[in-house]
């Protein structure tokens, strides 16, 4: 049959759709694709990757990357972007400190108009309690006395932390000291919540931190 230059939609982690009118093949057939489109997104890497023909259309054929290494290769393709998007090539996942002094008061911050707890993103190689400590130290004057695990995850549309996180792990632990944001500090204002206290009458930024603060406030 040659070499055919077919435009592709309907493109997945799994397989794709290929235009190709008049073409005579049958389910099971067996392709070789090599993606090209440097202008659009800016390198030559170009892998050839073996698809398998699943469906047929009038216009095309559906076909399924004939194996997981093929369906790598050609998604690899995909990603190497110069601009690069979040929660396709990569994820940012922020930490979210639920902190209790010793005391059993719970913390709460001011970011920009919202209460929420104090957080930070997880940075390559760093362990979640280093992460934690530094936001403390940095940014609230406090120390670090202690992690626990995580009481909730939850993946993110960018509303409950910045720069759009795709996903968000509640990290409860404890600390030592007053705490201070500081004149020039991530935060406006912090609280200490004390426990016996409904947090429901409170505005959070999220009903889901509204329920983690009473799971913390009325075990």
């Amino acid at each position: 049959m040659g070499r055919r230059r077919c435009r592709v939609r309907d493109l997945s982690q799994d397989g794709l759709f290929l235009e190709f009118p008049g073409h005579e093949l049958g389910p099971g057939a067996r392709l070789r694709v090599t993606p090209i489109a440097p202008a659009i997104l800016g390198h030559d890497h170009r892998p050839t990757v073996e698809i398998e023909v699943a469906r047929i259309a009038e216009d095309g054929l559906g076909a399924r990357f004939a194996n997981r290494t093929q369906a790598y290769l050609f998604n690899s393709f995909r990603q190497r972007r110069t601009t690069l998007e979040v929660g396709i090539d990569y994820f940012q996942v922020h930490i979210a400190a639920v902190v209790t002094d010793e005391q059993g008061r719970l913390l709460v911050v001011d970011d920009h108009g919202r209460w929420v707890f104090p957080g930070t993103f997880l940075v390559v190689g760093q362990s979640i309690e280093r992460a934690i400590a530094d936001m403390l130290q940095a940014d609230l004057r406090l120390e670090l006395a202690g992690i626990d695990t995580p009481i909730a995850t939850a993946t993110l549309d960018g509303g409950l932390a910045p720069q759009a996180a795709t996903l968000a792990i509640f990290q409860r632990c404890g600390s030592r000291g007053k705490g201070d944001v500081g004149d020039d500090g991530r935060y406006r204002r912090l609280r200490w919540l004390p426990p016996g206290r409904d947090p429901y009458d409170m505005v959070f930024a999220d009903p889901l931190l509204r329920d983690l603060a009473r799971k913390v406030l009325l075990p």
